[in-house]
């Protein structure tokens, strides 16, 4: 009966793991710029990939001494890139916040930090995966 026992436990584990792949949240492939990055000025966009379709619901820049401020975004359905055109970063360090539904119907979110500091070379972090 023990032998039985442990064989339909093994059976169920091996099955837990063939299905939690495919309950996996999506996650970001990259952003443009990169989380870290250091520029002279603000970029002309800020670009969210993801690995598989998402619907984002929100994108807020949130620098120090300034009020939270809403981003527009395109694409407004679901979709794997997400662009906010002229987000008018501003001097000192922003944090560009989002949140999305991914494509399972989880909420994530996530943060890309970005300094402005006029007279920088134009030089970006590596890609980074934030948050989700």
């Amino acid at each position: 009966m023990k032998l039985s026992t442990t064989r339909a436990s093994i059976a169920a584990l091996l099955l837990a793991g063939l299905v939690v792949p495919g309950l996996a949240h999506s996650t970001v492939k990259r952003t443009v710029p990169a989380s870290g990055s250091v520029l002279p000025s603000s970029p002309s966009e800020v670009l969210i990939e993801f690995n598989e379709p998402a619907r984002m619901t929100g994108m807020v820049v949130v620098a120090a001494d300034q009020s939270e401020r809403k981003l527009a975004f395109d694409p407004t359905g679901e979709a794997t890139s997400f662009v906010a055109k002229e987000p008018r970063l501003g001097t000192g360090r922003n944090e560009v916040k989002w949140k999305a539904l991914s494509k399972d119907g989880h909420p994530i979110s996530g943060t890309i930090i970005v300094v402005i500091k006029p007279g920088a070379k134009p030089a970006q972090a590596a890609p980074a995966h934030p948050g989700h």
